[in-house]
């Protein structure tokens, strides 16, 4: 009994291993096997599409822009479009030139107050805190990544920061800096600065001393000038250099009639009048009498300018070297400019609103001078955006944008500018001190400002 449980067990077990194992072709006389249930194979699922772009157009205003030009904003202007489309393929953009005149003016308002038809333009700083305040604007802070405001250097947001929020992507900044005579500086023993060894103020005094004096044809020679005719003045870094501004940091208060802002503005003055290392014209003359001055007659050995100059100077085969201005009461470097920035109109149709912001994007990023030859015409205002230095003299400009100071933008009347600069230049000319004619300008200055505030 016992030998037969165990045979029966031990046919068990073999009848398991055979169920297991791959079934043999059958014999003839074999019975049929158990047939194992078909298992039909199962289809991965198709993946899933993602739905295609909605198709929108987008209508663009571009200053300065002629359709079918031959000219740097035109030609760079219309690759830049071609390049968004071909990558953005569901982005029409129509693009509307106009002038930078009064009629240029006249025909974007027009756009703006009928809200149609106009999806993103160039905007300038005096006009930004007005168009946002009025709800023009869409908010540029939703479309903003990380990577956006770690890569944009602080200062690039400041002119365009109305009430705590941004309204304009930041283009470039017109980094005012100073154009050296090489020819001149090497006659006079003088050394260049650097931006790795800047001139405190009274090496910059002592230098433009010893770059003033007469050729031996008789020709005077004067060390330093720049713009500073009201509505281009170009020495505005030097208001700076002693931790002073014109307004409060949240444009609310006129504060440069306080000791800083006095210093540097009576330093400015002492180069006429005390060191007399000037031209008999600063503190009147506009920007193309001084780059005259510089580049066609050569008689100031150092210009402070714009970086729109140096194509010029380039183009002349002119000795020029680009340096940094000179250090004050902060020990720091400063410099100033104006900003270009693009601003996105605020409408209802969210795929036009992202196309639009994507553009903007776009314009202001460090690709656009990658595929697009000659597009960067001043440094931009992104660490990652290298495409301005193409040379040691545009590389020294791009360097300072990290140093820049800028003034939140202030809607203020024309009439209040007229009598600033008249301000300003009264310092320079000596008919007042620069805390006289600061406090003067001040309840006035502040009155509109406060009016603004409200």
């Amino acid at each position: 009994m016992k030998r037969l449980f165990v045979f029966i067990a031990l046919l068990t077990i073999a009848a398991m291993f055979i169920a297991c194992a791959p079934a043999p072709t059958p014999a003839p006389t074999a019975a049929p096997p158990t047939k194992a249930p078909e298992v039909k194979p199962t289809s991965a699922p198709a993946p899933t599409q993602p739905p295609a772009a909605k198709a929108v157009t987008i209508t663009f205003y571009q200053r300065g822009y002629v359709a079918g030009g031959t000219d740097a904003t035109a030609i760079t202007t219309d690759k830049a479009i071609e390049i968004f489309q071909k990558n953005n393929p569901n982005v029409k953009i129509n693009i509307v030139g106009i002038p930078w005149t009064a009629e240029g003016d006249t025909k974007l308002e027009a756009a703006l107050a009928a809200k149609s038809d106009i999806n993103l333009f160039r905007v300038t700083s005096p006009n930004l805190p007005r168009y946002a305040k009025q709800g023009i604007l869409s908010n540029i802070e939703p479309f903003l990544t990380d990577a956006d405001k770690t890569d944009f250097y602080p200062s690039g947001f400041q002119v365009a920061t109305i009430d705590g929020k941004a309204w304009a992507w930041p283009l470039w900044v017109t980094a005012i800096s100073n154009f050296a005579n090489t020819t001149i500086f090497k006659e006079r023993g003088v050394d260049l600065p650097t931006l790795a060894k800047p001139w405190t103020w009274d090496q910059f005094v002592d230098a433009c001393k010893k770059l003033t004096y007469k050729k031996a044809d008789g020709t005077q020679v004067y060390g330093f000038t720049a713009s500073s005719k009201w509505g281009a003045v170009e020495y505005y870094p030097l208001m700076y250099i002693d931790g002073g501004r014109i307004l409060s940091a949240d444009g609310k208060k006129f504060v440069q009639n306080d000791a800083a802002g006095v210093s540097a503005l009576q330093k400015i003055a002492d180069l006429a009048l005390v060191h007399k290392c000037t031209p008999p014209d600063f503190g009147t003359v506009d920007q193309a009498g001084v780059r005259a001055q510089f580049k066609d007659r050569q008689t100031v050995a150092l210009l402070m300018s714009t970086p729109g100059f140096l194509p010029d100077l380039d183009a002349a085969k002119f000795p020029v070297a680009v340096v940094p201005p000179p250090t004050g009461a902060t020990n720091k470097m400063v410099t100033n400019g104006a900003f270009g920035l693009y601003a996105v109109v605020k409408v209802d149709d969210q795929d036009k609103l992202k196309a639009a912001h994507e553009f903007a994007k776009y314009l202001t990023g460090s690709q656009i001078p990658k595929d697009v030859t000659g597009y960067q015409l001043a440094p931009g205002l992104r660490r990652s955006n290298t495409g301005y230095s193409t040379d040691p003299n545009r590389e020294v400009i791009a360097k300072l944008v990290e140093f820049g100071v800028y003034e939140a933008p202030v809607a203020t009347s024309a009439e209040l500018g007229n009598n600033y600069g008249a301000a300003l230049q009264a310092i320079i000319l000596g008919k007042q001190t620069a805390k006289q004619a600061m406090d003067a300008i001040a309840p006035e200055y502040q009155k509109e400002l406060d009016t603004l505030s409200k």
